[in-house]
């Protein structure tokens, strides 16, 4: 990211960033460290995006993203000095036919406070707007306005598709898939000794994938089991406008055959619908963006944790270069 002197990037005006997502706070902070002015607009109640958590029955739980992985020097660096509350999920992953999934970017680990906790971290010191929606944006030739205020430049972090109407962008960089999580309680605390998580085929049906809470410290509480049951794409979108009554009988039903739970021990289910889950496709569109308008996170690259935060700073480098040649 181009190094530039504090005092002349002060004098460049504001930057608003749209969604407090990892690649959203991971960008407002390195702009905040180049001496920028960032202010961040969040829709939800907290940030952090999909990488969310919730207290259920107790439990602590992560309802969007379940683990995260670490390769480059620059994110290892960010998690042992900024984070440091994470520890690897020694249990392995299964597939379909009960083998282990070997995790090419290496071990798979969780923060102890829930996973939601690196995005509060990142947004310590970050000017953040909660429950503020941002739906238009207008470029008159001075900035970029929003809200009624004026910025120099503004940061999608949204997904895609969000990305494409915010700038009124003839398409979307890419497209996603949604998906139906449930939240499943179990009584008993012996059902998941022999791995963390099974996963099925792509064209899994009802399942993509179920992961337990109990392989993660301190997460679940008394005699119980929990897991995340991720629905399968086309489940997802067959459902998405069903009452939960309706899927999730099915979805603990092929729940518990996939780890071979005996039925009935079921105590407590709650679900939740991630409209833009994940991307679709792993290579995305070129789209010409308006002046001053920039994109980060998942829109434009992988959606692991890792990528996300380094993409944040990749933007940041970017928005940058772009104040540093209007002050020139």
């Amino acid at each position: 990211m181009p190094q530039l002197e504090v005092a002349t990037m002060k004098k460049s005006g504001p930057v608003a960033i749209i969604g407090a997502g990892l690649a959203g706070l991971s960008c407002a902070q390195a702009l905040r460290s180049a001496g920028i002015t960032v202010r961040v607009f969040e829709s939800g109640p907290v940030v952090g995006g999909r990488c969310a958590t919730r207290l259920w029955q107790g439990h602590l739980v992560d309802t969007g993203i379940q683990y995260f992985t670490a390769q480059s020097t620059e994110f290892k660096r960010e998690l042992l000095t900024r984070l440091r509350q994470f520890r690897p999920i020694i249990s392995p992953i299964l597939d379909q036919d009960n083998k282990v999934v070997i995790n090419s970017t290496g071990p798979r680990f969780y923060v102890l406070q829930g996973n939601n906790y690196f995005a509060h971290v990142l947004s310590q010191g970050i000017d953040v707007c909660l429950n503020t929606r941002v739906e238009t944006l207008s470029f008159p030739s001075d900035g970029i306005e929003c809200l009624g205020e004026t910025y120099h430049a503004v940061i999608s972090a949204l997904p895609g598709p969000l990305t494409a109407r915010l700038f009124n962008l003839p398409c979307a960089p890419v497209e996603y898939d949604p998906c139906i999580v449930a939240l499943l309680e179990y009584a008993g605390n012996d059902h998941s000794r022999e791995c963390y998580g099974r996963v099925q085929p792509e064209n899994g049906y009802p399942l993509l994938s179920s992961h337990c809470e109990n392989n993660k410290v301190g997460r679940v509480i008394g005699e119980k089991t929990v897991f995340v049951a991720q629905a399968s794409p086309t489940f997802s979108r067959e459902h998405a406008d069903a009452p939960s009554e309706v899927y999730l009988p099915k979805m603990i039903s092929a729940h518990e055959k996939m780890w071979r739970i005996p039925a009935g021990q079921c105590t407590a289910s709650f679900s939740h619908y991630w409209k833009h889950a994940r991307p679709k496709a792993t290579t995305h569109a070129q789209v010409e963006l308006p002046k001053g308008a920039f994109t980060c996170g998942d829109s434009r690259t992988d959606s692991t944790v890792e990528q996300v935060w380094l993409d944040g700073r990749k933007a940041a480098g970017e928005v940058i270069s772009f104040l540093a040649s209007r002050t020139a």
